[in-house]
């Protein structure tokens, strides 16, 4: 067995060896993460493995593979781990064990990395030296510095090599706690893109994924399966789009000051003032949790003119994100200048709101007004049919009496004969009263 090449380089080289077309267990988006497989304790005659799932999850089915066979399996109630009992063989080369899962669910987790074993007494087992060139790894953009969301496309060039099997190339990331990680071929975020061999896209990246990164490749010469040294290394940096602040004069009780305005989105940020094309602070306030904004009192300055900016940093994910400077703000010695026009300019905004205010609350007077009148005339309304009613109702309620009494007047039969009566006994002649309601002579 050959020595010289770390332990890692081997186990993140064989993790992702093609298994799927041989094992018939497939995995899918929704499945469990891949478990660990450790060795549990080693005897002279055997070797005792621990598969355990990974934190949170259980599986009912266990299984465990040499290389691409299945050689135990284990069904239980929902657990953790589970251990293995194998017996190393007499081959000169390391043998490689993997195994399983299947959850409560029916779902089957992923493969675990592959672990070496060698029959050994006395020391622990090694890795063999890789033969292979290192690859060289590019990345676009240029300069590893990008936005974050933006995506990135690495390439891991390959040397050419007299060899008629196709090497199979894993992009590498250095984790925040310094390991490498390999960057899986079915995650979400990063794919292999096959019309372009040993071509890795990343992205949309966060602000996590920042870092260093490398590849490697592995190809089978013969029997076994080599692996290449790592390829040159490049530092990713995620920006993250902090707005620009701005940077304006105030006056405050006959008292000028600076304030600096950042992004409301990122409240209790550290300000930091400097002068123009400056590295040293001149100042720096931490605002409160609730607060985006800060003032500086001007400084004390030397020179007529001064030029000044100011920034803000967040904590983000563990990380100090700093803003880019704002505009910068000339401030004299003798007459501070006038405000900006975002200071001292007509607060359009705020003129036009007030003016809709005022007109809403007019139309709402008008309204009413006009709900008012109406209100009002109805009630006049009714009062005046309830006067007019009662009225009619007294007039119909009063009795009409007419006197129709008749006078006895003694009349002789000469006067009578001769229709000589007089005027007044004529006018008194009961056989006519003008206040009569009968049209003809009562007989």
């Amino acid at each position: 067995m050959r020595g010289g090449q770390t332990l890692w380089i081997q186990t993140l080289l064989l993790a992702s060896l093609p298994l799927w077309g041989t094992l018939g267990a497939s995995t899918s988006p929704l499945s469990p993460p891949a478990p660990k497989l450790s060795i549990h304790s080693w005897t002279r005659d055997s070797v005792v493995l621990v598969c355990r799932a990974s934190e949170g999850h259980q599986g009912v089915l266990f299984k465990l593979y040499r290389f691409t066979k299945e050689v135990d399996s284990v069904e239980l109630s929902p657990t953790e781990e589970v251990r293995f009992t194998v017996q190393p063989t007499a081959a000169t080369k390391p043998e490689l064990f993997c195994c399983m899962y299947v959850n409560q669910q029916g779902l089957y987790s992923a493969f675990s990395p592959y672990l070496p074993i060698e029959h050994q007494t006395d020391v622990a087992p090694t890795l063999a030296v890789p033969a292979l060139p290192p690859p060289v790894l590019s990345v676009e953009p240029a300069g590893g510095m990008v936005e974050r969301g933006d995506t990135l496309y690495f390439s891991c060039s390959i040397p050419s090599l007299q060899s008629a099997d196709k090497p199979t190339s894993i992009l590498l990331r250095t984790s925040s706690a310094g390991e490498n990680m390999i960057i899986q071929h079915h995650d979400a975020h990063v794919s292999n893109l096959e019309s372009q061999p040993g071509v890795f896209s990343v992205g949309p990246v966060k602000q996590e994924e920042g870092g260093e990164y490398a590849c490697i490749y592995y190809m089978a010469i013969g029997e076994d399966i080599v692996n290449s040294t790592v390829s040159n290394k490049i530092q990713i940096t995620v920006k993250d789009d902090l707005p620009v602040p701005t940077l304006v004069l105030r006056q405050h009780t006959q008292v000028w000051h600076m304030l600096c305005t950042g992004s409301p989105a990122y409240p209790g940020a550290v300000f930091t003032l400097y002068l123009l094309d400056t590295q040293l602070p001149v100042a720096s306030h931490r605002v409160q949790a609730t607060s985006h904004e800060t003032t500086f009192p001007v400084p004390v300055q030397d020179t007529l003119l001064a030029l000044y900016q100011c920034q803000y940093s967040v904590l983000l994910s563990g990380r100090w994100i700093h803003s880019e400077r704002s505009r910068s703000l000339s401030v004299s010695k003798a007459l501070p200048p006038p405000s900006t026009p975002e200071a001292s300019g007509v607060d359009w905004p705020l003129i036009l709101g007030s003016l809709a205010t005022v007109v809403l609350i007019l139309c709402s007077l008008a309204l009413l007004v006009v709900v008012v009148h109406k209100k009002v005339k109805a009630a006049a309304d009714e009062k005046k049919k309830r006067q007019e009613a009662k009225f009619w109702t007294q007039v119909h309620s009063k009795d009409h009496v007419v006197d129709l009494t008749l006078r006895c007047t003694s009349v002789t039969s000469q006067e009578w004969a001769s229709g000589d009566m007089g005027t007044d006994t004529t006018s008194r002649s009961p056989l006519w009263n003008s206040h009569s309601t009968f049209a003809n002579p009562i007989h």
